[in-house]
């Protein structure tokens, strides 16, 4: 592994070592919170922000971790920290575990270090890790543009914490958090000027590949998995209706429609993440909405064409994890 001359002096600062026990936090969650800072730091200690194979070692640990899968509920929550903002009241973006495991948390380096203290009143837990941010890696690595707007990408680039809540009843993280905390002293990057934003939230990259390529699942399915092709194509065929019924227009990371929880639709990744959900949604009539955030129900012929493309979207994502998951 390369190490940064920029880092070498702060790794001392923060020293791995176990939460250190407190009964009022309960031997689960003190489990799972030494398990948690454990694998980030084994799978993702720090390296150069543009160290592209510690960034791949880093993310096929995390997508392969199923120490790590069991410490994550199925669906959890994922945005900026605000100082005395509660986490309810949050603009906050929805993501299926295993896609957010994938995508989002690679993008950051550990050095073991971290507070553990209870939330408020209530007791719920958060687990505050010291975190370093990649903003050197090329712009297909990132699951979306995170420069389109500028305070966006500053504050990716200055974050140096990760809050993980854990629900006190399943032990497991159903949160995460960014945000820069004064207080504490940890590895930071040099900060570096935001990619231009075209109003492209996929794009073609100079080889013509589509980007953003981790979206693709590129780095995590094998060359040789029979279903990858059948899921591109899927996948085209499903965005033509998302696009057909303005979905996009509100499903993507700008949030122009300022909802409270954010669903991503805009890549395939994203979107497999939350088929499951979009499909229920749908049947029922709660999908697409009007610009005034009113159901708007399709005719009986539009939403079986609907239906029907992402039926056959989700299933081919779900042979294409199959066999994934049947090769470990």
């Amino acid at each position: 592994m390369r190490w940064c001359s920029w880092a070498a002096g702060l790794i001392a600062l923060s020293l791995s070592a176990p939460v250190q026990a407190q009964e009022s936090f309960g031997p689960e969650i003190m489990a799972n919170a030494n398990r948690l800072v454990a694998v980030l730091k084994d799978a993702c200690p720090i390296a150069a922000p543009d160290n592209q194979e510690a960034f791949d070692s880093c993310r096929k640990a995390l997508y392969e971790s199923q120490e790590l899968a069991a410490l994550f509920a199925p669906d959890l929550q994922w945005g900026g920290a605000k100082p005395d903002v509660p986490v309810w009241e949050l603009k906050l973006t929805h993501f299926d575990s295993t896609l957010f495991r994938s995508l989002y948390l690679p993008l950051f380096m550990f050095d073991g270090g971290y507070t553990m203290t209870h939330e408020g009143q209530s007791s719920w837990v958060r687990l505050k890790l010291h975190a370093t941010f990649r903003n050197g890696l090329a712009p297909g690595q990132f699951p979306y543009p995170f420069w389109h707007t500028a305070e966006k990408w500053q504050a990716y680039q200055e974050l140096n914490e990760l809050i993980f809540r854990l629900d006190p009843a399943t032990a497991q993280v159903w949160t995460v958090l960014r945000q820069h905390n004064a207080g504490i002293a940890t590895v930071t990057v040099p900060a570096k000027p935001a990619p231009v934003f075209d109003g492209k939230w996929m794009w073609q990259g100079q080889d013509r590949s589509t980007q953003p390529a981790v979206t693709l699942y590129d780095g995590l399915f094998d060359s040789d998995n029979p279903f990858k092709a059948s899921l591109a194509v899927a996948y085209q065929d499903f965005a033509l209706s998302l696009r057909d019924k303005s979905c996009l227009a509100c499903h993507n990371p700008g949030n122009p429609s300022h909802m409270k929880q954010l669903v991503l639709l805009q890549t395939p990744a994203h979107a497999a993440g939350e088929i499951r959900a979009l499909i229920a949604a749908v049947e029922k009539d709660q999908m697409p909405l009007t610009e005034w955030g009113i159901a708007d129900p399709m005719t009986a012929a539009d939403k079986a064409a609907f239906l029907a493309k992402a039926r056959a979207f989700q299933l081919a994502s779900e042979r294409a994890f199959a066999w994934e998951n049947s090769r470990r």
